[in-house]
């Protein structure tokens, strides 16, 4: 079953800073075996390398770097992919191309 409504929720981070960011429940990706991360109101950098990704993930404060703030956005990574989208997307639309999926919880 492929879940539908939480998807906009993340789950709640350990992270010092905003409040706006966390781990998209149900959201995972198999290249690299993560869970995905939102940060809400902003984007990635053109220029987010892997290995800068690799690196940091999931430390938000170390990912900032490459965030620009961009309201009615959000940005997502996992430890191999970062990807840009409107609030509004749905998460079949933001993994489109990547290898994010969407699984059932547990």
């Amino acid at each position: 079953e492929v879940l539908g409504g939480d998807e906009a929720a993340p789950a709640r981070m350990p992270f010092r800073g905003s409040s706006s960011h966390g781990f998209v429940n149900g959201f995972h990706c198999i290249g690299c075996d993560m869970q995905v991360l939102k940060v809400d109101n902003h984007i990635w950098a053109d220029d987010v390398a892997y290995m800068f990704l690799r690196n940091n993930y999931p430390n938000v404060m170390k990912l900032r770097g490459s965030l620009r703030p961009q309201p009615s956005s959000c940005a997502y990574c996992c430890q191999c992919s970062s990807r840009s989208a409107d609030k509004a997307a749905g998460l079949e639309e933001v993994a489109e191309g990547l290898r994010w999926k969407v699984v059932a919880q547990q």
